[in-house]
């Protein structure tokens, strides 16, 4: 007997709305899942993305030793310049150190008031250029400055490049590894949810041999379920992924909101997005096949 039209794609939901129940706690496990995974790419992306911006407005401040006379500093801005990754170099001198403190101060300069600029050191603005704007080449810049006697002392936030730097990998080593152990739980999870529904119409998928349907023939709606499965467990995940998002921002106290203006804190772009998807669908085939294949060995 022929099969009607379509039968491979009206099946699988057919058979995911006879198992109802199953299929709505697969899917709702793949969601928790993929929001878990998602959760960490977005925290990963975000801080990494941070740490970009960061680092392109990243500059060192050599300061200059308190004798050092006004002579010299010529020479030493043209020896600066030519110190490798070095974008351009900038003189402030103690005046123009307590012009910028009483600019940033703002409201609050009659906190500077009987301080003479004197008691600041002159210092160094160093630009970098944009390739050298990362944790190891600027300590290959600044121990080049340091050779330099008249410097007194370097800064940059190494600590903080440094620690941020690593908070960065650490948490984007998590989410590979998390979800790694993810992909496995949902695979497992899939394929013993679709293997009770196989197991369900075994004489049915019998009858089916018998009269000569294709391993591929019995196969298909199966796999077309998994994939479906997944793409609605991983787009519920996104898609409450980007409420929580919205919904910190709305509740967040004013202060906060204030300070993270000036923070780009973004949702997952497009290509990531496509990307979780498709991993969803991916799984959800794998699930599928790795069941379909345990049934059929064992009703062959």
């Amino acid at each position: 007997m022929k099969p009607p039209p379509y039968y491979g794609l009206t099946r699988p939901f057919q058979n995911m709305w006879r198992n109802l129940f199953p299929n709505i706690t697969t899917i709702g496990i793949i969601t928790i899942s993929v929001l878990i995974f998602s959760t960490f790419s977005l925290i990963a992306f975000n801080l990494a993305s941070f740490l970009k911006i960061w680092e392109e407005k990243i500059e060192v401040i050599a300061y200059l030793k308190g004798k050092t006379p006004i002579s010299e500093v010529e020479s030493l801005l043209e020896k600066s310049r030519r110190v490798e990754g070095v974008e351009s170099v900038k003189y402030v001198s103690p005046s123009d150190a307590m012009a910028f403190m009483e600019t940033r101060l703002s409201s609050q300069r009659s906190l500077l008031e009987g301080i003479q600029p004197t008691v600041l050191p002159p210092s160094f603005e160093v630009q970098l250029k944009k390739d050298y704007r990362n944790p190891g080449k600027i300590k290959e810049i600044v121990s080049q400055l340091k050779r330099f006697p008249q410097f007194e002392e370097i800064q940059y936030g190494q600590e903080w490049v440094e620690t941020f730097s690593v908070l960065v990998h650490i948490l984007r080593l998590t989410q590979w590894v998390l979800g790694g152990l993810l992909l496995l739980a949902m695979v497992f999870i899939i394929s013993n949810t679709l293997q009770l529904a196989i197991s369900s119409r075994r004489e049915e998928i019998e009858i089916m041999q018998l009269v000569g349907a294709s391993p591929s023939f019995i196969q298909i709606p199966f796999y077309i379920e998994g994939i479906v499965q997944g793409l609605l467990g991983s787009g519920l995940a996104i898609l409450l992924l980007y409420f929580l998002h919205k919904a910190i921002f709305f509740y967040l106290p004013l202060p906060m909101k204030e300070w993270l203006t000036r923070i780009p804190v973004v949702f997952l772009p497009p290509q990531t997005v496509t990307g979780i998807l498709l991993g969803g669908m991916v799984l959800g085939f794998l699930g599928s096949l790795v069941a379909s294949v345990r049934v059929l060995k064992r009703s062959g």
